[in-house]
């Protein structure tokens, strides 16, 4: 005992130092909100009427930073406008600075709309505020389309097909008419479609191989909107309903395609 407190003595046990918080990383980046702010300021940045140029300044003003010269290089001439607004990715850089991308259909004073592209770049500044910090880049729109992953091959189990199509049918006419609630599995909350969209028919319907009480399949449904008409794919869940008199099918959940 006496040679233990002789070593602490001599050679104390360390003080536990800091440990320093760590800086900003490209993983807690608002990223969300970065495209956000990049989406406002393009659609002032790309929104301009030479009758009234001070709306312009006046939008862009909410989102620069302190001591951008509100106009950005326009030079106070022409009329445009900006309409749909897409974010795209970010490309992080350091001090808290980033470029957001984004796509935007703009709509000159005469002739037709077109798709052009920005890069927007953002700053993180006090209190976490982000801003824009100069003026954007323009870029060009890729003409061709990026290739996408090759077709799935799904099987189908044709006979549970068979048995359970009458009620993927009924539940669509159902949606169509505003009564999906009654349609639908007890407990399933189907929010109804817009106006003036109208069923043209269940195109095909195919339940992907399974058992029990939950299954689910995919099917192709033709609408009428607009003045047209356009099918689309859906993922349809079954679950079986069970009563006293007899149990069936119902439909207990409806998405986009199936991801698998």
């Amino acid at each position: 005992m006496a040679v233990a407190a002789a070593r602490s003595i001599l050679a104390p046990d360390p003080v536990p130092q800091a440990v320093p918080a760590p800086g900003p990383t490209a993983a807690a980046y608002p990223e969300d909100a970065a495209r956000a702010l990049a989406v406002r300021a393009a659609r002032a940045y790309l929104t301009w009427d030479e009758a009234k140029p001070a709306d312009r300044a006046r939008e862009l003003s909410a989102v620069l930073a302190s001591g951008v010269d509100p106009q950005l290089g326009w030079d106070r001439r022409g009329a445009q406008t900006a309409g749909l607004v897409v974010p795209g990715p970010v490309v992080i850089g350091k001090d808290g600075r980033a470029r957001v991308r984004i796509d935007a259909q703009v709509s000159p004073g005469t002739g037709p709309a077109r798709w052009v592209a920005l890069d927007i770049p953002v700053v993180v500044g006090s209190a976490g505020r982000l801003a824009v910090s100069g003026p954007p880049a323009l870029l060009g729109v890729p003409e061709e389309p990026a290739a996408g992953p090759e077709p799935a091959t799904r099987s189908a189990d044709l006979a549970f097909s068979s048995v359970t199509r009458s009620a993927v049918e009924g539940f669509f006419r159902a949606w169509a008419a505003g009564g999906a609630a009654q349609a639908a599995a007890p407990g399933t909350a189907v929010p109804a479609l817009p106006d003036g969209v109208e069923l043209r028919g269940v195109q095909a319907w195919e339940a992907v191989p399974g058992s029990g009480a939950d299954r689910h399949g995919n099917a192709r449904v033709t609408w009428a909107i607009g003045g047209g008409e356009i099918t689309q794919a859906y993922r349809v869940q079954l679950t079986r309903v069970e009563s006293a008199r007899a149990g069936r099918w119902q439909v207990a959940g409806i998405s986009g395609d199936d991801l698998t």
